[in-house]
């Protein structure tokens, strides 16, 4: 009967799937993962797409030019990243907000106008696991990643046009056996 038990026990241990582990408080998101956004920043100023590749996720990098997380967003391989700057292919990379037109671009164009429009290292505002709803577009990055890391980096709106001139760029990273890993890039503006 024991070993019958025992041998009930460790399938259901094998079947079982591991819990998420739960998403860590502010602070403590910032202690771990602090040094690897400086890295990564430095990685996208320099358009040093090998040293960002360095930084993906084994399933790639998934880029959405808008905050909201879906399906039809683009995911790169860590080799797709990598050589980023000399490939030509021009992709779909989601639709215009307002007109609904397709935003095609090559990969070193997209990261030029969605991901490095500004210099995020000089941030106004950094964000460490704490949802917060900017503009019209929803923000699911939480919901993407439950059990990840967000980091937001926030650039205030300059003058007249500072309620619609503001921009984010949010990094996703999870936590896994070999440490933390990019897994997402988004970007959050004042949409229509």
């Amino acid at each position: 009967m024991k070993r019958l038990l025992a041998l009930w026990l460790l399938c259901f241990v094998i079947i079982t799937p591991p819990v998420s582990a739960a998403p860590l408080k502010p602070d403590e998101a910032r202690e771990v993962v602090q040094g690897l956004v400086t890295k990564v920043l430095d990685a996208l100023a320099r358009r040093n797409f090998t040293k960002l590749a360095s930084f993906v996720g084994r399933k790639g990098l998934i880029v959405s030019p808008y905050v909201m997380i879906d399906g039809s967003n683009v995911r790169l391989s860590r080799a797709e990243v990598e050589h980023c700057a000399a490939d030509p292919r021009v992709r779909r990379w989601g639709e215009w907000d307002g007109s609904g037109d397709p935003i095609k671009a090559d990969c070193r164009r997209y990261f030029e106008e969605f991901v490095w429009s500004a210099d995020y290292r000089k941030a106004d505002e950094v964000l460490y696991n704490e949802p917060r709803q900017r503009g019209n577009d929803i923000n699911n990055n939480h919901v993407f990643a439950p059990d990840g890391i967000v980091v937001e980096l926030h650039m205030r709106g300059k003058g007249q046009a500072a309620a619609i001139s503001w921009k984010s760029l949010r990094l996703i990273f999870r936590r896994g056996k070999q440490g933390l890993s990019l897994i997402a890039i988004t970007r959050d503006v004042w949409t229509i």
